[in-house]
């Protein structure tokens, strides 16, 4: 009444409602902005120390930094409880420490110096390679000079005791489900690139005579191979190719056969290989015997001068290990770059903490996701479903937005965007507000826009 009857004036007299004087903020917009900063920076952690009171401490600190003043009690100039409230109009929450993308050394110095000559490497011969085009119905792109196929390798455990995330559940009449993971299979495929694909299989003629050559295909043992796949026969049916593998860049796969420290520098000290097999400069293969005739090691120091390499006067030990490593027979090459080798096949190890970089791993994704929803929980249920899930992953076409989605990846990266705007473009937020890791994906989210 008094609003409408009489003047503002007077009812502002009395002090009800309204803003009656500045803020803590208002007069230090300044510490406001620093402690925003500073929050983000603490919730950006990976330990998880911070907390409300460490808030209200920095603010104490720097309101007497910036006013010169000296502290002469305990009391904060900001309380617990409004620097609470502050947080929470920060946009900070307290809630669980879980369902988010996680980061590990994904943006390290060495890991992104590998990412840049991995997609370099690709970038550079993407005109050689089967690729997808990016029409609504995804077509295969077919190279015209020197095709080569990309096989995407990888190795993953499924677990008979898993269950799907969600279903529809009768709160009266739920199920019981067994707590643990249970039983186990190790599983490991290979992702075909190719029009062919998306898996490697052999005909019924094409694998009888693969089993000629490697006769325990059909062998009853703790190893259970697939029916008509033999990946060592590979050149059978795809002739006139190049091969590329990719493998991730785990220790049992990058551990190289040889290494320098296992040599000694003199005669008859240890050696750990008869001989050294190297493909030299000019793409020759070549050998140096690392025993004399008379039976004793000969020693890096004898080695290095049958490799022509120059070692210097009163050269130690380690100086001569420097030399040497820039050779090719001692570069570093793992067994498994050697026994691709044998069948020409290049391997090219993906970098670390980049599973978006090799499009099997959806392969697994949705292979998992399959069997959570239709399993029951027992061994015999999972070694029925995953020969079944193959099929279901070819007919909804999965592959070939995974190979699509393993492009646009690479392109990505070489537009310099880093580990989180990939992820973010592809894998979270502008994909799917569910998705919590690139491990995470389904397809829902792999027929979204963005894939």
């Amino acid at each position: 009444n008094i609003l409408v009857n009489k003047d503002f004036d007077e009812f502002t007299i009395d002090e009800r409602g309204g803003k009656r004087g500045d803020s803590f903020w208002d007069c230090y917009p300044d510490l406001e902005l620093e402690a925003k900063q500073f929050v983000y920076q603490e919730c950006s952690k990976t330990e998880a120390t911070f907390t409300v009171e460490t808030l209200a401490r920095f603010i104490d600190q720097r309101f007497y930094e910036l006013n010169n003043l000296k502290k002469i009690d305990q009391q904060l100039v900001r309380s617990v409880e409004s620097c609470r409230l502050d947080l929470r109009r920060f946009g900070v929450k307290f809630t669980a420490n879980s369902s988010r993308p996680y980061f590990l050394g994904h943006e390290r110095e060495d890991v992104v110096k590998h990412r840049q000559e991995f997609v370099k490497y690709f970038i550079e011969r993407e005109q050689h390679f089967y690729t997808i085009t990016n029409d609504a119905v995804p077509q295969w792109r077919i190279p015209t000079t020197a095709p080569t196929i990309l096989l995407c390798h990888d190795e993953s455990t499924y677990k008979c005791g898993e269950i799907t995330a969600k279903r529809w559940i009768m709160p009266d009449n739920a199920p019981f489900y067994n707590k643990g993971r249970g039983r186990s299979i190790m599983c490991s495929d290979l992702l075909v690139m190719h029009p062919s694909g998306p898996f490697f299989s052999l005909t019924e003629k094409e694998y009888s005579e693969a089993l000629k050559t490697y006769p325990n295909l059909n062998d009853d043992c703790d190893i259970n191979y697939e029916k008509n796949s033999a990946s060592a026969a590979i050149t059978l049916e795809y002739k006139n190719h190049n091969f590329l593998c990719l493998v991730d860049n785990s220790r049992t796969h990058t551990a190289a056969e040889i290494h320098l420290n296992a040599f000694g520098m003199r005669s008859g000290t240890r050696c750990p290989v008869d001989k050294i097999d190297y493909i030299d400069d000019n793409n020759k293969k070549k050998t140096i015997e690392c025993y004399a005739d008379d039976g004793y090691s000969k020693g890096l120091l004898a080695i290095a001068n049958e490799l022509n390499v120059f070692v210097p006067r009163k050269c130690k030990l380690n100086d001569l290990k420097l030399l040497l490593s820039q050779h090719a027979a001692f570069r570093s090459v793992s067994k498994l770059e050697n026994l691709a080798a044998e069948y020409n096949i290049k391997i090219i190890f993906t970098p670390k903490y980049h599973c978006e970089t090799n499009p099997i791993e959806g392969y697994w994704c949705h292979s998992k996701q399959y069997i959570r929803k239709h399993t029951d929980q027992s061994f015999q249920k999972l070694t029925t479903l995953m020969p079944e899930a193959k099929p279901n992953f070819i007919q909804k076409h999965v592959h070939l937005k995974l190979f699509r989605r393993f492009w646009r990846t690479i392109k990505a990266y070489d537009q310099g965007k880093d580990y989180l705007e990939v992820l973010r473009m592809f894998f979270s937020g502008l994909c799917n507000d569910q998705i919590i890791s690139h491990r995470k994906i389904t397809n829902t989210n792999l027929d979204n826009q963005y894939i």
